[in-house]
């Protein structure tokens, strides 16, 4: 029997390298305090956190309570805002060319009595042309929207933490959360080291023996991940492992990024805004404090400049007094995120445009994977092959509903979105499936992976976009239409309950920042580390 590994070295910091570190600190805990394993996060003074992906995705409650952090502490310490969908704005036209939006919600009534809702909307409540009669699907199915335009919170004031019959999650600075997980990684026992990499070495197998530190010299590896964001410093630079672009399925490479002051501070949306722009998305994430925005675009249909000037544009006063910053995005992934004894994570792993707030996300999946395979000191080529396999499946699967997002636009007013629509390929299995859906809904038969994005999802996008046009299926149900009246009514009566008990947002987030130094502390539950949680 191999011998176990007794240190983890993560080579850069930022969020992706101090989740890393603490999510493992919490799991070796009882390693870390005998001595047989240490963690150590090397990271350099030099470079500094990106600071986007400041919205984040459903499970994120699950990683905080895991790494034990107070709920409360973390909302007051990084500005954070609940979240509870995403809103899509100016993707699609109407018949009548007028743009629509729709939301994608955390929360929903997925089926009645064993029917899928859409085929009931479809049949007694859409047009033939596709729009809505009266509300929209996800207003049938979903309390989310009307939360959302109540600007209510998910839960009621004097909850505890993390306690909501709603699931949410959060708007919150990224580099806030970066700093306190490494406050809370150094509690764990997690060691931190401030150099330079200077020179990885390799042995002949292509393992990382060695690192060449500026100021700390030659420092030894046995287990290492790399966290060095779009760099790929280990796995890329070093080691070699190519990158496979998804250039082919989306045009976006470019985001113009700036802080913006709200325009109420008091009238905080519970949700992220994504709104087709001339040449990709604008993207709005209200933080307590501050809205983070930005403009997603290609660079082969607009230039730096003209993106910003369309940006300032779109933002309006707000963007007099700000001078946004252009980041260069790496979309796609590495061959292998596992290579020897190198694992790649975040960035350095892989990116997919933050449309559906997938990065974070992506790093708790990853590490979960990690666990579950762990390696000991053979590295058995079985484990890191079965590793790649789930994190292969995890990117097609996002890249598959980002696509869909796209390629299903009905826009036609720049040469952007006529590209988006015809000119770009469709990942194999969403082709399919799109072939599939022209005649069916999305199902559970229709996903091999829903690590994600499952049907619920699926379906709320392709009926707020249009998608169906109140045809006529094979699965027409045998409700009739009033037990379909009759589940919209309560659905509408049970969205007025909670937006009867719910607070307001802004006065929900005053309550909790003022109650974050007191309360009961949060104690980690050790049953929901590896399990479904993630």
């Amino acid at each position: 029997m191999a011998a176990p590994i007794r240190n983890i070295t993560i080579v850069g910091g930022g969020t992706s390298g101090w989740i890393s570190a603490t999510y493992l600190a919490v799991l070796f805990q009882q390693k870390i305090r005998a001595g047989e394993m240490s963690i150590t996060v090397i990271e350099s003074p030099n470079i500094g956190i990106i600071g986007v992906g400041e919205s984040t995705a459903r499970p994120m409650a699950d990683l905080l309570r895991i790494i034990g952090i107070k709920e409360s502490t973390f909302i007051k310490r990084c500005n954070a805002t609940f979240k509870l969908s995403g809103l899509f704005a100016n993707w699609d036209v109407d018949e009548n060319g007028k743009s629509v939006s729709w939301v994608n919600p955390f929360f929903s009534q997925d089926e009645l009595h064993g029917v899928n809702p859409g085929y009931l909307f479809s049949q007694y409540s859409m047009h033939p042309g596709g729009g809505p009669i009266g509300d929209s699907y996800t207003e049938a199915i979903s309390v989310c929207p009307a939360i959302i335009r109540a600007h209510k919170g998910p839960r009621p004031l004097n909850a505890r933490d993390y306690q909501s019959e709603i699931p949410y999650s959060y708007h919150m600075d990224a580099i806030e959360l970066a700093k306190m997980l490494m406050e809370r990684g150094k509690e764990l026992g997690v060691k931190q080291i401030l150099d330079n990499v200077d020179e990885v070495k390799l042995d002949e197998r292509g393992f990382v023996t060695e690192l060449a530190l500026k100021e700390h010299g030659a420092y030894p590896i046995e287990f290492i991940i790399d966290a060095t964001g779009f760099a790929g410093v280990i796995i890329g630079k070093a080691m070699g492992e190519p990158f496979e672009s998804y250039e082919k399925y989306l045009l976006n490479d470019r985001a113009v990024v700036a802080q913006l002051p709200h325009d109420d501070p008091t009238q905080i949306e519970p949700t992220s805004r994504a709104t087709g722009m001339n040449a990709g998305w604008c993207f709005r994430v209200p933080l307590f404090n501050r809205v983070g925005s930005g403009y997603v675009y290609s660079s082969k249909f607009i230039s730096d400049d003209e993106a910003v000037d369309e940006f300032k544009k779109y933002v309006g006063p707000a963007a007099n007094d700000i001078e946004p910053r252009i980041i260069r995005m790496r979309i796609g992934k590495v061959r292998h995120s596992w290579k020897n004894n190198c694992l790649a994570i975040g960035l350095s792993s892989g990116f997919v445009e933050p449309l559906e707030a997938t990065a974070i996300y992506s790093v708790q999946v990853a590490l979960q994977w990690l666990y579950t395979y762990f390696p000991d000191s053979d590295f058995n080529p079985a484990v890191r092959r079965r590793y790649n396999t789930l994190i292969d499946g995890l990117y097609a699967e996002i890249v598959d509903f980002i696509s869909l997002l796209f390629c299903t636009s009905n826009r036609e007013d720049t040469p952007y979105w006529r590209a988006v629509r015809h000119d770009m390929d469709i990942p194999p299995r969403l082709k399919e499936n799109l072939e599939i859906w022209r005649h069916t809904m999305p199902d559970n038969l229709d996903m091999p992976t829903r690590t994600f994005f499952t049907p619920t999802s699926y379906r709320a996008a392709l009926m707020g976009k249009r998608f169906y046009k109140g045809r006529d299926y094979m699965q027409t149900t045998p409700i009739p239409e009033a037990g379909w009246r009759k589940y919209v009514e309560m659905r509408r009566q049970r969205t007025q309950k909670f937006l009867n008990v719910l607070p307001d947002h802004y006065l929900l987030l005053k309550q909790i920042r003022s109650d974050a130094d007191g309360g009961e502390k949060f104690s980690i539950n050790r049953n929901i580390l590896t399990g479904g949680g993630l």
